[in-house]
Order: structure tokens, then C-alpha cells, then sequence
């Protein structure tokens, strides 16, 4: 009898127009999607590759020491998955050389989009009328007049509408990843698409949490007009309310000091106040000397710089004297930039200490809706989302510390050659060791999303325990 019910939804849904409309939209909107995005990947990774050609041309002829910075750290390539999801934007700061500020005013259409709103939405569609417009109808009273258990109609319902409601999402999706697979310029691996099926999975997660929404407010309403008018504010709630609240209630509950309050702090103790102490520590530098050397310094410091080049090669004592003054200088604004960049440092980390845990608690409270951990969930499996940024920023931290150490020696043995090397010197970064990025692997993501994952699980069974409850308990007369 079960699989008999589960036929009739299917049969039914299939004949109904809301299908129909479904599926057609489902399959226009998808393949538009990945065919936008595909377009605007390849625009990406031709901007990147011209990025990187220029910062080269540009280090070739002008790498010096005080014009490195930022030019030498890591760029992150485009994601292999934004054919089908944009998530974060990638180097916001940095602009498109085809910039479209159109992006920017309209939400992005994507597989998230399609998947949050239209599906779930549809879901909605599929299952406010389950139980109380078969009641309308009276076909509820005649099935629950035969020897079925409500058990088996509730879970007959849930399975057959869920399995016609996905055959439209299923059949696009599989035809986007088609798309996807015949594109010749689109680095996808077996991790990738092992990604895609797990995004898959989650996606059909989601679905069935608001298909089990409508069925469940349509156990618990008698007519079908409120019951479509119920679950439609609950989609609002759940889906538009509560992700956006999020953060402002984080923001009053864990308050953290103004980015451009802290800012001004750290230009001034790294700038202005760093300049005095330099100047300061400089000056103790050239008394010392003044003390030591006499008049010969004093000369010294009155000669222009293409002066002591040509009087240091031809003077051994001043020589001595020039390498062990400007070693000196040297060592009192590195102290300098020591002091002041602690300083800094501790101001940043409290702002950062705070701002973490902000963050921290505007995710909890944004796990509160479906469309949050689901928007994890996706985000963090494609590689697209939060937990992208700060692995990039885990595997930049580590590549700026061997471009240090490199440039460290680069400067060692530049001065070995030229006594009168300076941060205005030319450095040859041809032998640079190179960024590669690799993704961060599939099984350490999929084991960061299960939380979230999990919490939509849980709403599965909230949902499907309450519809049971009040379908056990439901009038059909």
C-alpha cells in the first residue's frame, strides 16, 4: 500500500502544472546559470593570468626593496567551482579589467540562488496542499477509509511528492554538469566532481526540509489557502529574517571597536610615531659616532650619495667607517619598526580576537535557518566560502615566510656585492620561489560541513516528527 501511495503523488504531481512550470524553470534557469558563469570564469582566469604577467614585467624592471609589498604575495586563481557557484567574490579589492557594476546591484544567479529560493519555494509549492487540499477535495477521507495505516500515508506522501519534486532539480543539475564536463578549458578533477555529487546531496537535504515545512503545516491547517499562506511566511522567516538578523544581533550582543578607529591607531604608532622613534634612535646612532670619528664624520655626512660612493671605493677607513654607520641606522629603524609594529600588532589582535568572535556568533545564531547551514554547507564543499578565504590565508602566511627568508638572502648577498645597497636598490627576483595554489582537500572539507550538514538533518526530523504528530492526530471529515 505504501508504494501504491507514493505512485499516486508521483502520478499526481507529474500531471499537475506546478510541475510543469517547475521543471521548465528549474532547467532554463540552471543551464543559464552555468553557461553565465562559465563565460565569466574564463573572463576571471584571463584577468588573473594578465595580473600575474604584469606584476612580473613590473618586478623585472622595478623590484625594489620599498615597492615589493603587496605586489609580491599570492593572488588566489578563480575557484574551479564558479561555473556553478559564486560565493565570496575573489579579490574584491582588485577590480576586473571587465568590470560589470551590475553584480553588484542584482543577486548573483547561481546554483545557491536556484537551490534557496526557487527550490525551496517550489518545495513549498509541491507540499502545502498535501494533506489539508486532499481534505478539501475529500480524497483524503477515502484513502483513511481503506486499511492504511496514516503512518504509511504521511510517509507515502513525503517520499513520492520529494521524488517528483527533484526529478526537474536532478535533470538540470546533471545537464549543467554535462555542460561542464564537455567545456575543454575547465580544470575539473575527481575531487571536484566527487565535490559536486556531495554539493548534490546537500542541496536534495535542503529541498526536503522545506518540502517537510509545507507538509507539516499542512497537517496542522484545515484549509489549503491557509495553509500556502502559513508556510509562506515561514519561508520568510526562515529564509530572508533570520540569515539577516544574524548579524546585527551578534553586532549588539558582542560589540568590537570601529575598523577605521583601529586603523588610525595603527597608522599613527607605525607611521608618525614610528618616525620619531627612528629619528630618535638614528640620532643616538650619529652622536655615537660624532663622538667616535670627529670632523672626519662630520664631512662624511655633508658628502651627496654619488660623493661617497666614489670616495668610499678609493678610502678603506671610510669605508669601514660608511659600512659600520648605515648597519647601525639600519639596526635603529628595524628597533624602531620592532617597537611600534608590537604595539600595533597587539591592537590588531584584540580587534581580530573580537571580530572572530562575532563572527562566531552570528553563524551560530544564523544556524537557526535551513538557508544558512545550507549556504555553509555549499559554500565550504565547492570550495567557494569562508572556510576557502582562511585556508588561502593559512597557505599565504606559510609561502610569505619562504619569500622572506628568500629576499632575506637576496639582500645578504646583494650587499656582499655593493656596500651601498639600499631599499631603493634594484633586487633581481627572476629565481623567486613561485605561489601554486592547491585546494584544500576534500575529505578536511567535507569533515568542516558536517556540522552544518547535521543541523539540517535535524530540521528533516523536526519537521517530519511535527508533520506526524499532527497527521496522526488530524480531522479528515
Amino acid at each position: 500500500m505504501l508504494t501504491t501511495i507514493i505512485f499516486k503523488e508521483i502520478h499526481d504531481n507529474i500531471l499537475n502544472l506546478r510541475f510543469i512550470v517547475g521543471f521548465i524553470l528549474c532547467v532554463l534557469l540552471t543551464l543559464s546559470c552555468v553557461m553565465i558563469l562559465t563565460h565569466d570564469y574564463r573572463q576571471e582566469v584571463k584577468d588573473y593570468g594578465t595580473r600575474i604577467s604584469q606584476v612580473d614585467d613590473f618586478l623585472g624592471k622595478y623590484a625594489h626593496r620599498n615597492r615589493l609589498y603587496p605586489l609580491i604575495l599570492p593572488q588566489k586563481p578563480p575557484d574551479a567551482f564558479r561555473p556553478l557557484m559564486v560565493g565570496i567574490p575573489r579579490d574584491a579589492d582588485l577590480g576586473s579589467f571587465d568590470d560589470n557594476p551590475l553584480p553588484a546591484i542584482f543577486p548573483p544567479l547561481d546554483l545557491m540562488f536556484i537551490v534557496t529560493i526557487i527550490m525551496s519555494l517550489l518545495a513549498i509549492l509541491f507540499s502545502y496542499d498535501a494533506v489539508s487540499g486532499e481534505r478539501e477535495s475529500g480524497t483524503l477521507k477515502l484513502i483513511s477509509s481503506n486499511s492504511v495505516s496514516r503512518a504509511s500515508i504521511l510517509v507515502g506522501k513525503w517520499v513520492g511528492g520529494t521524488i517528483s519534486l527533484l526529478i526537474p532539480f536532478l535533470f538540470s543539475v546533471l545537464a549543467g554538469g554535462l555542460y561542464i564536463a564537455i567545456q575543454p578549458d575547465l580544470p575539473w578533477d575527481t575531487s571536484a566532481w566527487l565535490s559536486f555529487v556531495m554539493l548534490v546531496l546537500a542541496s536534495v537535504t535542503f529541498i526536503s526540509v522545506f518540502y517537510l515545512l509545507g507538509l507539516f503545516v499542512s497537517a496542522v491547517t484545515r484549509s489549503a489557502a491557509v495553509s500556502i499562506l502559513s508556510s509562506i511566511f515561514l519561508w520568510v522567516l526562515l529564509v530572508l529574517v533570520l540569515p539577516n538578523l544574524s548579524p546585527f544581533l551578534a553586532a549588539q550582543l558582542k560589540r568590537i571597536p570601529s575598523v577605521n578607529k583601529v586603523n588610525r591607531e595603527v597608522f599613527h604608532l607605525t607611521q608618525e610615531e614610528r618616525d620619531e622613534v627612528g629619528r630618535k634612535l638614528s640620532q643616538q646612532v650619529r652622536d655615537k659616532y660624532q663622538k667616535q670619528y670627529g670632523k672626519p664624520f662630520e664631512d662624511y655626512l655633508a658628502l651627496a650619495e654619488n660623493e661617497i660612493r666614489a670616495r668610499v671605493s678609493a678610502d678603506p677607513q671610510l669605508m669601514a667607517m660608511h659600512e659600520s654607520f648605515r648597519k647601525e641606522v639600519d639596526q635603529a629603524w628595524e628597533e624602531a619598526n620592532r617597537i611600534q609594529g608590537e604595539k600595533a600588532r597587539k591592537i590588531q589582535e584584540d580587534l581580530k580576537l573580537k571580530a572572530e568572535s562575532q563572527t562566531r556568533l552570528a553563524r551560530q545564531l544564523a544556524c537557526l535557518s535551513p538557508y544558512a547551514d545550507y549556504a555553509f554547507t555549499a559554500t565550504d564543499i565547492s570550495g567557494t566560502g569562508m572556510r576557502s578565504l582562511r585556508y588561502f590565508e593559512g597557505i599565504t602566511e606559510e609561502y610569505s615566510g619562504v619569500l622572506w627568508d628568500y629576499l632575506q638572502k637576496k639582500e645578504v648577498a646583494a650587499k656582499a656585492r655593493d656596500p651601498l645597497f639600499d631599499e631603493n636598490s634594484f633586487i633581481d627576483l627572476g629565481d623567486r620561489p613561485r605561489f601554486e595554489y592547491r585546494e584544500e582537500p576534500l575529505r578536511a572539507r567535507l569533515k568542516g560541513v558536517l556540522p552544518y550538514w547535521g543541523v539540517l538533518l535535524v530540521f528533516n526530523c523536526i519537521f517530519f516528527a511535527g508533520a506526524f504528530v499532527a497527521f496522526i492526530r488530524y480531522d479528515v471529515r
